[in-house]
């Protein structure tokens, strides 16, 4: 039951933009998550990526024929690697320092809460050179556990113009290279050998039905100019995670 209720936490938070590795850390101090388990994360992983695949197949397809749309991710996802790495080292390093991430936190709450009012014009057909190194930027910055892939890539397509639904899709397609190189990292740590295989299927299962619905709710917020209102409960994740 265990591996089932961290498979609906990683479905909600990988794509909600609330930081799943965030979450990870607060559930590692609050129920003393040991590394064995820590690693078989690296499977969860997987189920939502398939979750991405399934949701944008058409969006995913239509960019196989687009060599500047192949071109830029390529780039966002040298640009992220170059900033994810040194950030991650960092954070394992330090991450005993007095409240590092309850300032990630309340980085992620601000970056949310001005995303309310943005008047946005450009498609993802318009993006440039300069556009794919600030989003490779970003989305390397959100190695910083409570800081939200999502909400830092969507917000920051939304601040450089981008409509809603094209900083959505944006932001999940240069997602799969990221997630995939990230897996191909980590896999040298995967250890199930402590999980059933029946736990192992559901909590998949349930990473994948509850990421598909997280991208729904992204979706409905962002078009209803609602994606603000996540910042409010990473304000509370801030405030909490001070306590622990």
């Amino acid at each position: 039951m265990k591996f089932l209720f961290f498979g609906i936490v990683q479905g909600l938070t990988e794509f909600l933009p609330i930081s799943s590795s965030g979450h990870l850390y607060l559930l590692k101090k609050l129920f003393g998550i040991n590394e064995n388990l820590l690693a078989s994360f690296i499977l969860l992983h997987m189920a939502t990526l398939l979750a991405i695949i399934i949701f944008f197949w058409k969006q995913i397809l239509a960019t196989f024929f687009k060599k500047k749309m192949i071109a830029h991710i390529i780039i966002i996802t040298l640009v992220t690697v170059i900033i994810a790495l040194p950030i991650k080292h960092f954070f394992e390093k330090f991450f005993d320092a007095k409240n590092l991430l309850s300032l990630c936190f309340l980085a992620n709450a601000l970056l949310l809460l001005g995303t309310r009012k943005r008047t946005a014009q450009r498609t993802a057909e318009e993006i440039t050179l300069k556009d794919s190194v600030m989003l490779g930027i970003m989305q390397g910055i959100a190695a910083f556990p409570g800081i939200s892939r999502s909400g830092i890539t969507i917000s920051g397509s939304l601040r450089r113009g981008f409509k809603p639904e094209d900083a959505f899709n944006l932001s999940f397609l240069m997602a799969i290279p990221t997630i995939m190189g990230a897996f191909l990292l980590e896999f040298k740590e995967l250890s199930v050998t402590h999980i059933t295989r029946g736990a192992m299927v559901l909590g998949c299962v349930a990473a994948f039905a509850f990421g598909i619905g997280a991208l729904l709710v992204v979706k409905k917020t962002l078009l209803s100019a609602r994606f603000n209102m996540f910042g409010y409960y990473s304000l509370m994740l801030f405030i909490a995670s001070l306590f622990l």
